[in-house]
């Protein structure tokens, strides 16, 4: 008897949505710095917009789908299992309302922790891509654009599509969606400054997943999620570009931090 046969379901579905999540995200970053690493070393300059571009093709792209696809067909199953498919009437009801829970959230979630931060004594963290794109404003158009067309498709692909409906086979839904979106939440914090910093932003981040995680499980489409995922993403971008833009330098720069920290 194999060990797999010998373990309990629960443990080898947690065991493999950890296996899933590490290879995509931890292999995919493994490429990206190798990449980075093998430009500099031929005298190849990356700016921060190429270096943007070359994570999102590798992590997202390359290493987010090919994990998912290939974990689909090891169980002999396809994309319209999991829910890729036009959504209804009803689908995008759901999307609209679930998008703007998503920003309610955010908001509410942002201030809150940033109060919290402060009567702790941590300095909150804003994610690596929004400081660098502060000095780069193009790059926050640029994941805004992204956001719809990769990034939300890809990441709601392996966090809601496969590890989520992989959780939810053994541990039930409730169990299974709570799971999935700290996994989802989790592996954020590697783009925060500093553990407890980031552990701030995380926890925001698992109440705007928890929205995702719930909108797929009730409609079973994921091409809801992904748009909802998306469009998330993208009204964070704009506000950055439109803080750093046109803004005043430095009360946007406030806002901006609070907001998207």
């Amino acid at each position: 008897m194999s060990l797999r046969a010998r373990l309990p379901g629960p443990v080898v579905a947690v065991a493999v949505a950890f296996g899933l999540a590490a290879v995509a995200y931890g292999g995919g970053n493994v490429v990206v710095w190798a990449l980075a690493n093998a430009f500099e070393a031929l005298n190849v300059e990356l700016t921060p917009r190429l270096s943007f571009l070359l994570s999102v093709a590798v992590l997202q792209l390359v290493f987010f789908t090919g994990v998912s696809l290939a974990y689909l067909r090891y169980r002999d199953r396809s994309v319209s299992d999991i829910g890729v498919r036009a959504p209804t009437f009803e689908g995008w009801i759901v999307l609209g309302v679930g998008f703007v829970s998503m920003i309610l959230l955010w908001l509410v979630g942002s201030v809150a922790s940033f109060v919290v931060g402060q009567r702790l004594g941590v300095e909150r963290d804003s994610q690596a891509i929004f400081d660098v794109a502060q000095q780069d404003p193009l790059i926050f158009l640029l994941l805004g654009l992204l956001s719809l067309l990769v990034i939300g498709p890809t990441e709601e692909l392996l966090f809601r599509g496969v590890i989520q409906s992989r959780l939810r086979e053994s541990f039930g839904v409730v169990a299974g969606i709570t799971v999935a979106t700290a996994l989802f939440a989790a592996i954020h914090i590697v783009g925060f400054g500093s553990l407890a910093g980031g552990a701030l932003g995380v926890s925001v981040l698992f109440f705007v997943g928890l929205v995702l995680a719930m909108s797929y499980e009730y409609t079973g489409n994921l091409v809801v999620v992904a748009v909802m995922h998306g469009l998330f993403n993208a009204t964070q971008a704009v506000l950055g570009y439109v803080g750093v833009r046109f803004g005043d330098p430095e009360a946007m720069g406030v806002v901006v931090w609070v907001l998207l920290g």
